[in-house]
């Protein structure tokens, strides 16, 4: 049986305390190819994002201007920008903003009172992109020796969900949930969020081809879940 919404939540705080067990739980594929909302660029097209290199997922340009990365984060995270060219730019994001602590706390600064406008009216957009950010933060110290990024007291999964249950069905925030939850710990969590992705996702959509790009990190998981769909 999976847990509750308000089990997981105590166990989100648990893994808050003891980052370093959460990763020591992390399958062997994910161990070796690294800490998932960082090492797994997001297929996106020619959709706008903070400018990158060609190297790989840890490829920023060394002659961006990181005093502008709040800025042009915030303004790449538009109405109508959908959820998987958020989770890119915000991946970029925190790698250029875990080598300079000024530029992470102006970036972590404007996701956060994006997402506290309005109160409980708060675009859940905004919501999803702090959720997002703080998990990817909690992760640079996990792929960066040089990261000096202070831990966000939010839980990115609770952020996540509310926008999910603010907005409906949406196969992309379905996958970033199921990556921010991908351990064993949080596995049937996971697996919930991943088979909405994959039902959800058309063919030959960025989403499909990023579930296939990711095989390193699911392995047998995407088979086991569509099979249970079936």
């Amino acid at each position: 049986m999976n847990p509750t919404f308000v089990e997981v939540k105590m166990m989100r705080h648990r893994f808050t305390l003891a980052l370093a067990v959460f990763f020591a739980a992390l399958a062997p594929s994910l161990a070796q190819a690294g800490p998932p909302l960082l090492c797994f660029p997001m297929s996106i097209g020619d959709a706008a994002s903070l400018p990158w290199g060609a190297g790989g997922w840890n490829s920023p340009r060394a002659n961006y201007d990181r005093a502008r990365l709040a800025d042009d984060t915030v303004a790449l995270l538009s109405s109508q920008t959908r959820a998987l060219v958020r989770m890119e730019t915000l991946r970029r994001a925190v790698i250029y903003a875990a080598s300079d602590e000024a530029a992470a706390k102006k970036l972590v600064g404007a996701l956060r009172a994006r997402a506290q406008a309005g109160g409980k009216t708060a675009d859940p957009r905004a919501l999803f992109d702090l959720g997002y950010a703080v998990e990817a933060y909690r992760q640079t110290g996990h792929a960066f020796s040089f990261a000096r990024l202070a831990d966000p007291p939010e839980d990115g999964y609770a952020l996540i969900r509310q926008a999910l249950e603010a907005r409906g069905p949406d196969p992309e925030m379905e996958y970033a949930a199921a990556l921010v939850t991908s351990s064993r710990m949080f596995r049937g969590v996971s697996d919930e969020h991943l088979r909405a992705a994959i039902a959800g996702a058309k063919t030959d959509s960025d989403l499909a081809r990023t579930i296939a790009a990711h095989q390193p990190l699911w392995g047998s998981r995407v088979a086991a879940v569509t099979g249970a769909r079936r």
